[in-house]
This record gives structure tokens, sequence and C-alpha cells, in this order.
């Protein structure tokens, strides 16, 4: 990833001539985990889903210097999804097959224009997978920061271990914990929504 990255609309915008490679190398780093994520999910098997990435990669890619950034009225992932959605239906209907899985993915709409009376199957599964995948960014962003026991102390409190435990294993105060836990996870969640706001 390069260290020049600052915002997805950058990164967009430099995407668009085609010839950047740096660029394209953050892009396929923020969103090729997810995309996979969505395909599978789909129905598609592990092994045919790194085909479809790909695909969608190359859809995208060739695809983005015309699209136009509205955030007012579409996710720059609500688009991406759209056509992740659009690749997977367009394989299993060359595989014939999968008429079932066709008849499922067919079924599955993005529906933007009233999304509170009609929550489609695939925009809510993205969601939900977004946000993970988010996480699980910010979490690789900041772990490095933190010295001593702060990270051990906030992955054992995110496993559900008791406080009891907590301070046992790692021989440390009640007070200590939670203040090293809160430490991490005021952190967390900036990098959490810094990203969500870049990325979508």
């Amino acid at each position: 990833m390069s260290s020049d990255y600052n915002t997805r609309h950058t990164l967009i915008a430099k995407i668009r001539n085609q010839h950047d490679d740096r660029s394209w190398e953050d892009f396929v780093y923020f969103y090729r985990r997810y995309i996979y994520v969505v395909i599978v999910k789909m129905g598609v098997s592990h092994q045919d889903a790194e085909d479809l990435v790909q695909r969608v990669l190359l859809a995208l890619w060739e695809k983005l210097p015309s699209f136009e950034y509205e955030p007012n009225k579409c996710k720059f992932r609500t688009w991406m999804n759209q056509i992740t959605r659009n690749t997977v239906i367009a394989y299993f209907r060359k595989q014939k097959r999968y008429k079932n899985d066709l008849d499922r993915a067919a079924s599955i709409r993005l529906n933007e224009e009233d999304p509170e009376e009609n929550e489609p199957e695939i925009y809510n599964m993205a969601e939900q997978e977004w946000k993970l995948h988010v996480s699980n960014l910010a979490w690789e962003n900041v772990k490095d920061d933190f010295k001593g026991k702060a990270a051990q102390v906030f992955l054992l409190f995110s496993e559900g271990k008791e406080i009891e435990t907590i301070c046992e294993d790692l021989d440390i105060k009640k007070n200590t914990a939670y203040v090293l836990k809160n430490r991490v996870q005021d952190k967390l969640y900036k990098e959490i929504r810094r990203l969500d706001d870049e990325l979508s």
C-alpha cells in the first residue's frame, strides 16, 4: 500500500487514467478481500471465486474512468456490489448446471431507490461483510501502535474473556485492564470510522 494514500475519492480519481499502477495496487488491497467474500456468500465455490474476483476487478477498472462519484445518490461500494452481482449472475447463467443458484442470485436485487421498504438479501449480506472487512483493515492499521499488554487485553475482551481471567493471565489490575481496553477501542473505532468514510 502506498504511503501517500489520502482518500477514496483521490484513489478513484487516480485509477481513472488506468496508468497508475501504484494506486491500482492500493485499490486491490482495500477491496479485493471484500469482493471475494461477497462472491462466496452468493454461492460461488472458493475455487471459482478467485476467477470471478479478477473479472470484477477488471470490470471495475474498465468502468472507473466513466464512474461519477455522487455520494448523496449512490455509495461507491453500492456500485461495486452491483458489478459484483452482475458478474456472479453472468457466471451462473453460463454454468447451466447451477440453475438453482442462478434462480437464487437472479432474485437478489440491489434496490437503492427505497432500501428501507425493500432490503434485499445481497444488500444486507454485503453490508455485514463490509463492516467486518473495514474492522479487520482498521485493526491491521492500529494494532502495532500499542506496546506492552494493551493489544492483548483488547483481544481477550473481544474473545469474551472475563475480567478476572484477563487480569490473572496478564498479571494486571482491573483498572489497568479497563484503561488499556478503552484506549485500544477508542483508537480502533476512530480508524473504523475513517476507513468507512474514505472507502465507502
